[in-house]
C-alpha cells in the first residue's frame, strides 16, 4: 500500500503578504499558492519517480543513485526508477531535466562537471545551471588525488614542483579529460605553483590510470576508487588530496593545501536537482529524506567503500558550492588563458 507523507504548511502571514504586495487579492493569490504547494506535498508522491543521471551505469553517479534511490522506494512506497541518461558529458541528461515537469517526479543526480564546468567549457548548452533547476542538496564527496608513478623521484608535492622547475615542459599529468575538473586541477597546479607541466587527456579516469601505470604521463589527478589497487600493489604512490581535509579512506596522505597550496582545493560533488518550478514543499521534503537516507550506515558505509563520503547539505549550501566553483574555473580559466 502506497505511504503518504505530510509536511508542515508554508506559513501563511497575511500582514507580511500586504505590506509586501499592497493588496489583498495579491495576499490573496500567495494564499492560495502556498496552501496548494503544501496540498501538493501532503500527497508526495502517489506514483512513480524517475531518478535521472547523466552518465551510464557502474560509474560514480550510479553508485550514489542507485542505493538512495532504494531507499526512497522503500520510504514512499513507490518505485523509483533511475534512469541513466549518458551522452554528450551530461549535457543530454541535463536538458531533459530541465525541460521536464516540475512536480516532483523528475529528480536530477548530477555533479559539478554538468553543472559547472560544461557551461564554462562548452559555451551554449541549452539550459542554465542557476534558473533551471532548483538545487535540493548535496549527496556526497569523492575528492580528487595527486598520484604518481612509483619511480618518479618525487615523495610530495614540494618535490614535484622542484622536478618541474628543473625540467620545464617535461613532467606530464594525465586527466580524464579537456575542460572536467582534473584537468582543472592541473591547470590550477601549474597556475599555483608556476611550473609549466603537460596535460594530458584521456577518455576516462580510468584509461588516465592505466595511462600513468603504462609509463605514458608521470603523474595524473584522479579519483581513489581507481587509483587505490595501484596503490595498494605499489605501482603508484600518492602524494596528496585536493580536499579541504584529510581524507578518512587515506588519513596518512596530506592535502594540496598542507602540501604549501593553501587555495588549492578541489572535490568531485554529487547532488540532487529537480526542475526550477517544482514547489519548494516538494523539494524540502525531498532534501529531508535525502539526510535520512544518508545517515543510514548501510547506505553511507559502502559509499565510503567506493571512495564517496556523504555529506547531504542544504540547498543553499549547494548552490554556494556551485558559485564558488564557477568563479574558481572562471578564474583558471582565464589566468591560463585556456581555450576549448
Amino acid at each position: 500500500m502506497n505511504k503518504r507523507h505530510s509536511l508542515k504548511a508554508l506559513p501563511c502571514d497575511l500582514c507580511a503578504c500586504n505590506h509586501a504586495l499592497g493588496s489583498w487579492a495579491a495576499v490573496l493569490a500567495v494564499a492560495l499558492f502556498t496552501c496548494a504547494s503544501a496540498s501538493l506535498a501532503a500527497q508526495f508522491p502517489v506514483k512513480p519517480v524517475r531518478l535521472v543521471t547523466p552518465y551510464p551505469p557502474g560509474g560514480g553517479t550510479d553508485a550514489v543513485a542507485r542505493p538512495v534511490a532504494a531507499s526512497f522506494s522503500k520510504a514512499w512506497g513507490q518505485p523509483i526508477v533511475v534512469d541513466n541518461r549518458g551522452g554528450g558529458g551530461g549535457v543530454i541528461a541535463a536538458q531533459m531535466v530541465a525541460n521536464a515537469p516540475p512536480d516532483g517526479y523528475t529528480l536530477f543526480l548530477s555533479t559539478g562537471a554538468v553543472m559547472v564546468s560544461a557551461p564554462l567549457v562548452m559555451g551554449s548548452v541549452g539550459y542554465d545551471s542557476y534558473k533551471d533547476f532548483k538545487p535540493v542538496g548535496m549527496a556526497a564527496l569523492l575528492p580528487a588525488i595527486l598520484v604518481a608513478q612509483s619511480s618518479l623521484p618525487a615523495n610530495s608535492v614540494q618535490d614535484v614542483i622542484a622536478l618541474a622547475r628543473k625540467m620545464p615542459g617535461k613532467l606530464a599529468f594525465s586527466s580524464s579529460g579537456t575542460g572536467g575538473g582534473h584537468h582543472f586541477a592541473v591547470e590550477m597546479l601549474k597556475s599555483m605553483a608556476g611550473v609549466d607541466v603537460i596535460h594530458v587527456p584521456y577518455r576516462g579516469g580510468g584509461p588516465a590510470i592505466t595511462g600513468l601505470l603504462g609509463g605514458e604521463v608521470q603523474l595524473c589527478f584522479g579519483n581513489i576508487p581507481a587509483a587505490r589497487p595501484h596503490l595498494n600493489s605499489g605501482r603508484l604512490k600518492a602524494l596528496a588530496v585536493a580536499s579541504a581535509k584529510r581524507t578518512s579512506m587515506l588519513p596518512e596522505v596530506p592535502t594540496l593545501i598542507e602540501s604549501g597550496l593553501p587555495e588549492f582545493q578541489y572535490t568531485t560533488w554529487y547532488a540532487f536537482f529537480v526542475p526550477a518550478r517544482t514547489p519548494s514543499a516538494i523539494a524540502g521534503f525531498i532534501n529531508a529524506e535525502l539526510h535520512r537516507a544518508l545517515a543510514d550506515r548501510s547506505i553511507s558505509e559502502p559509499l565510503l567503500a567506493q571512495g564517496a563520503e556523504a555529506t547531504p547539505s542544504s540547498p543553499e549550501e549547494l548552490s554556494r558550492v556551485m558559485r564558488e566553483e564557477n568563479a574558481g574555473w572562471t578564474k583558471v580559466i582565464k589566468t591560463q588563458n585556456l581555450k576549448f
